[in-house]
């Protein structure tokens, strides 16, 4: 090992991991290099984050051209075109009608920046986020976090005026009508609690009970935003126009940058100097993520996360059927989860499909599913190579 026993006497404990001595040296497409040499194909993509594949030429190359031109600025001193130019063209794929842009650093600081301004837009406190999900760990966004309470222990007091309900509609009407609530915060899968799905009927009915009451729905698209679920948007399965979309993740194929994404007349009730931050919006981040946008066009990565996550969802239900312990087969294009309903044997099939080379993760409160989540550039015959050894990983059991 080269790193771990280094690493031990200098990172802080609390930093958690999916596998004890797991070190890579290097990445590309969708296989990672361990230190000892060996090819593992990766089916967690950085944690839905490489779309395009590990270290995608063209995301490179535009990184690289950005670097020796200009690393920093902050858009507070002065406007640069990368900047400009990538808000330009999420403003063609967000399902938003005349989207405005705030660029963040990560999927935490996109659901602070969403909730500052719901509460400076409305000029109401409460916040309703609900039960099961997960929206970050900064203090804003671990308060609306219930995925995995343990991420809250140890915290409290949390955020005032967050209130965390059951995904009912009775429930959270009588939230808002008790409660001053400037918005209303989900995902429409459950990123860290277990890949459940939100149904559409209660999607609709959100949409509707927000519009009736005058509060803002935010939907947070970290995770299954940017071509993920076979659109640009989940929200788009749905049908569904938020009034704040939260992104990050896969915006800019590993570089650290996220965002929200509003109407421009909602953004115009945030005033000058009300939020900002340093490096939000880098311009390499943001070059980056253009070069993201247009691999994504010209691959045709939409199309093949429909087909190929078609493929691997239909394969793994047939599997469904030959080993009961797969509870459940769930998710839209490559962000689909399987739930096996405990975290002993999720634990065993992941050290097995690792030792054979295949890097597959967990999700869920306890870690009770396994998520498929792997580079929207993956091909049938690699789908199959990992199906292979996650049968033999059940069939170990």
């Amino acid at each position: 090992m080269k790193f771990n026993k280094r690493a031990k006497k200098v990172f802080s404990p609390v930093l958690g991991k999916y596998f004890g001595d797991f070190e890579i040296d290097k990445a590309k497409g969708c296989y990672l290099y361990s230190t000892d040499g060996k090819k593992h194909l990766d089916m967690s993509a950085g944690i839905a984050v490489c779309g395009t594949g590990h270290c995608h030429p063209q995301v490179v190359a535009a990184a690289t051209k950005q670097l020796n031109k200009l690393i920093h600025v902050c858009i507070g001193v002065a406007c640069y075109e990368p900047y400009v130019k990538l808000a330009e063209m999420l403003q063609k794929v967000v399902p938003i009608k005349n989207a405005q842009f705030f660029f963040c650093q990560s999927g935490s600081e996109a659901t602070e920046a969403a909730i500052k301004l719901a509460k400076y837009s409305t000029k109401k406190p409460g916040i309703i986020a609900l039960e099961g999900g997960f929206h970050g760990r900064t203090y804003g966004a671990l308060s609306m976090t219930s995925s995995k309470m343990k991420y809250r222990e140890g915290y409290e007091p949390l955020v005032p005026e967050i209130y965390l309900a059951k995904p009912d509609l009775a429930e959270i009407e009588t939230l808002i009508k008790s409660k001053q609530i400037a918005a209303v915060i989900t995902e429409l899968i459950l990123g860290e609690g277990g890949y459940a799905v939100r149904p559409k009927e209660f999607i609709t009915g959100l949409r509707k009970l927000c519009d009736k009451y005058n509060v803002l729905l935010i939907v947070d698209e970290v995770q299954s935003g940017i071509a993920r679920t076979g659109k640009w948007f989940l929200s788009e399965h749905y049908g569904l126009q938020p009034d704040i979309v939260c992104m990050a993740k896969g915006l800019a194929s590993g570089f650290p940058l996220g965002g929200i994404a509003a109407s421009a007349k909602l953004m115009a009730k945030w005033s000058p100097g009300s939020h900002g931050g340093t490096f939000g919006g880098n311009p390499v981040c943001c070059a980056a993520a253009i070069a993201t946008l247009e691999v994504i066009k010209k691959e045709k990565l939409l199309q093949n996360a429909t087909k190929t996550g078609a493929y691997l969802t239909t394969q793994l239900k047939k599997m469904q059927k030959k080993y009961p312990l797969i509870k459940d087969v769930r998710g839209f294009g490559l962000m689909i989860g399987v739930d096996i309903g405990d975290w002993d044997t999720v634990s065993k099939i992941m050290t097995y499909c690792l030792k054979n080379k295949v890097v597959i993760i967990p999700t869920g409160g306890g870690g009770t599913a396994l998520r498929f989540i792997p580079p929207l550039t993956i091909k049938k015959k690699e789908i199959d190579q990992a199906l292979k050894v996650f049968e033999q990983a059940l069939k170990s059991l």
